[in-house]
């Protein structure tokens, strides 16, 4: 799928964010969005592909090119959700000056390159950022399943974790812990036992960070199914 995260490539959307919001951090905007969301889309693919197989088994006539194009399907599907919720966070909370118009080619370009603005990957993104925030978590939720079936095992908890991810990673990002703050704190009211972690204790990690304990800020599938 090939991110552009050249420092060199960074640096120059950074430059742009600066320009069109006149503003000195893009650099910690665009490192902190490409960073954060990339640590999340993959511990996501690891929840509902690696962590589901380990609980219910492998297929084992899944043939390795099918299990590529698979990965690859379901990462884009991943990193159009993230961009929608993304650019939902930033209009909820103003972060820029002109979500949909701006900031969501910008974003789309930062995560995939031009690969992030060709009409079906615009289309696809299209798709959630025209719901509401439980319709886009449902269709992603569909579209999952249908590009990688063995996702529709994972705990359900996870996908009303994810969008709250997104958008701590994205209030991180543009420096507003406050809010990150109150979006984890509704993470931990979904599910209390995420705060019980001995190595982070559910605090919110900085956007290159992971606990390799519970898997914060996405966490393991003995997390998600804990009830104490």
């Amino acid at each position: 799928m090939g991110l552009k995260d050249s420092p060199n490539w960074l640096a120059s959307a950074a430059e742009q964010f600066n320009q069109h919001e006149n503003r000195k951090d893009g650099a910690q905007v665009a490192g902190c969005l490409m960073n954060g969301l990339t640590t999340l889309r993959d511990a996501l693919y690891l929840r509902v592909h690696r962590d589901v197989e380990q609980i219910v088994g492998r297929d084992s006539m899944l043939m390795p090119v099918s299990e590529f194009r698979a990965q690859q399907q379901t990462t884009l599907e991943i990193e159009a959700y993230q961009i929608g919720e993304s650019v939902a966070a930033a209009r909820q909370s103003r972060y820029v000056s002109d979500p949909e118009g701006w900031y969501w080619p910008w974003l789309a370009r930062l995560r995939l390159g031009e690969a992030g603005l060709e009409k079906e990957f615009t289309e696809r993104t299209r798709g959630y950022l025209s719901g509401t925030p439980d319709e886009r978590r449902r269709t992603f939720m569909d579209e999952l399943a249908r590009v990688l079936q063995e996702s529709h095992e994972a705990p359900l908890v996870l996908f009303r974790l994810v969008p709250l991810a997104v958008q701590i990673a994205t209030a991180c990002a543009f420096g507003d812990r406050g809010t990150a703050s109150d979006l984890r704190r509704q993470q931990t009211a979904i599910l209390p036992a995420i705060a019980d972690c001995r190595q982070c204790q559910g605090r919110l990690l900085e956007c290159v960070e992971h606990c390799r304990a519970c898997g914060n800020p996405l966490w393991k599938y003995e997390w998600l199914v804990a009830t104490d």
